[in-house]
């Protein structure tokens, strides 16, 4: 009896793995999660800075950590904080 349940948590699991890695383009895949190039994610904050300024920090900043070209998998509004600061982050993939 229990290895009839750990042979079908076996095949479950494998059947889990399998599906999740055959559809990459997921957000939080394990493709991704396994890959050698994780997502990553990028915070800036500029104080009295304009949207377009805190967009060309965040891409200088996003694009340093990579070396080389990025996808951006997910990127947040820009957000004022206390101080003057204005925040904006998101989650890149490098290329």
């Amino acid at each position: 009896m229990i290895s009839k349940i750990l042979k079908l948590g076996t095949v479950m699991a494998i059947s889990f793995l399998v599906s999740s890695c055959s559809s990459g383009k997921g957000a939080n895949s394990l493709m991704r999660m396994f890959s050698g190039n994780p997502e990553r994610t990028i915070t800036v904050a500029i104080k009295d800075g304009t949207a377009k300024q805190l967009k060309n920090s965040w891409d200088k900043k996003a694009f340093s950590a990579c070396g080389s070209a990025y996808t951006v998998v997910n990127l947040g509004t820009a957000v004022s904080t206390a101080g003057g600061h204005n925040s904006l982050s998101g989650t890149i993939s490098c290329n």
